[in-house]
């Protein structure tokens, strides 16, 4: 009798030891799994700001830095200079588009001059402001947390060959 006793104890020791090293790896290995989604939404995203003109608008268009670093939840102010080439006035639309597609629920744009007629006299030149943010919620969705790289694309378009166009 005594000896089913002891294996009982024994058997109930070994499970008890078994559940208390299983919570210790679970505690171990989440709070591992916290440190590093901390340390990734605290990571800079490389924006690759790309700039095109539609062939129909004599103009000029740049961003001031090609390449800038956002960390999620940072709003960052972009510049870009743009120079009429014409000797007339000329009126500009901008659209854009983001390189990977799936990376643009999580950019917002706070103040762009996309989607709005500009316009810009004989030679001048003047510089467009976008303010934006990367969402932080970017670092937790598997399909973007590890992207590290992200392209923005502004193209001009003439604006009255764009309306027509358009309807």
């Amino acid at each position: 009798m005594e000896i089913n006793k002891k294996n009982f104890f024994n058997t109930k020791f070994i499970i008890f030891f078994f559940l208390v090293l299983a919570l210790f790896f679970y505690v171990i290995i989440n709070k591992f799994q916290k440190e590093k989604d901390l340390a990734l939404s605290q990571e800079p995203i490389s924006i690759n700001l790309l700039t095109s003109v539609h062939p129909d608008l004599p103009w000029s268009f740049r961003p001031v830095e090609p390449i800038i670093l956002v960390k999620p939840g940072e709003v960052k102010t972009v510049e870009y200079v743009v120079e009429n080439l014409e000797n007339k006035e000329t009126t500009g639309i901008a659209t854009f588009a983001y390189f990977p597609n799936k990376f643009e629920n999580y950019i917002s744009k706070i103040n762009c001059f996309c989607y709005d007629a500009r316009t810009l006299k004989a030679k001048q030149k003047d510089k467009y402001i976008l303010v934006l943010l990367i969402d932080p919620e970017v670092t937790k969705d598997t399909k973007t947390k590890n992207v590290k790289e992200v392209t923005i694309q502004f193209t001009f378009f003439d604006y009255k060959k764009y309306k027509k166009q358009e309807s």
